[in-house]
């Protein structure tokens, strides 16, 4: 029961992490750059612990489409809804089964949704919902490359944030800084902290101890929570269109992975 409560927990501190981006003043590019080098750093001690030796070489494309991952995500915060934005990029379990060739009825049942979401949607809003899903598949893709890798994860995640950093340091100049602020600094510790250390880190340590299917299922917490928390903040209420394909795509990935 401890375990679950646990998992559940990091499910909804994965929920805050498009809140703490909306509230950034600061680039899409810089954001990811902040978040990752930030959360290696705290790491790096732990990391050291561990005595293995590590290839770093193996982890560079993974480090690519997390960075990647990320970049996409926090853009399409910006663009579309948080409710499309987080909906959206949960879908990367879809994408990561179509990798492994696995695809079945609820898989086409979640693209159905996602097709609904998109019907009819304004530019603005349908460019943000392209950036979701293509940070849902460079998600698909990170997992994809990184279970191709025997690892520890405590030891190599420091250096996978850092190399992620470092990504985005070249295309830093195009984008600038933007405004960098009290609010913008605090909503980037907040993202450090709370959906970073401890949601990734509850995953970690719940991940040989219950079923992967109740496990991946509980990162469907997060686009729920922060739908919730949006709405009162922002005041984005969902759309009809957002409800109904945000509920068959999220329903049909829980199911897929509970057979």
């Amino acid at each position: 029961m401890k375990d679950k409560i646990i998992l559940f927990l990091g499910g909804i501190a994965f929920g805050t992490a498009a809140i703490f981006v909306k509230f950034c003043t600061i680039t899409p590019p810089l954001i990811t750059f902040m978040r990752f080098s930030i959360a290696a750093l705290v790491l790096l001690p732990f990391s050291h612990k561990r005595k293995r030796r590590l290839n770093i070489r193996y982890f560079i494309i993974p480090s690519l489409f997390l960075s990647l991952h990320m970049l996409f995500f926090v853009t399409s915060v910006f663009y579309t809804t948080i409710a499309a934005s987080t909906i959206l990029v949960s879908t990367s379990p879809i994408f990561a089964m179509i990798l492994r060739r696995r695809i079945d009825l609820f898989i086409l049942i979640a693209i159905l949704g996602i097709v609904v979401m998109n019907v009819g949607t304004s530019f603005g809003y349908l460019l943000g919902n392209i950036l979701a899903l293509l940070s849902a598949v460079s998600f698909a893709l990170y997992t994809f490359f990184l279970s191709r890798i025997e690892y520890d994860f405590i030891s190599i995640v420091p250096y996978i944030y850092l190399l992620s950093s470092l990504f985005m340091v070249p295309i830093l100049p195009f984008y600038g800084i933007g405004d960098l602020n009290l609010i913008s600094i605090l909503s980037i510790l907040g993202l450090v902290f709370i959906p970073t250390l401890i949601g990734h880190g509850s995953v970690i340590y719940t991940a040989n101890k219950l079923p992967i299917s109740l496990v991946t299922s509980a990162e469907l917490i997060e686009p729920v929570v922060a739908t919730l928390l949006a709405i009162p903040i922002f005041h984005q209420i969902p759309n009809f269109q957002e409800i109904i394909g945000g509920a068959i795509t999220l329903i049909a990935i829980y199911f897929a992975f509970r057979k």
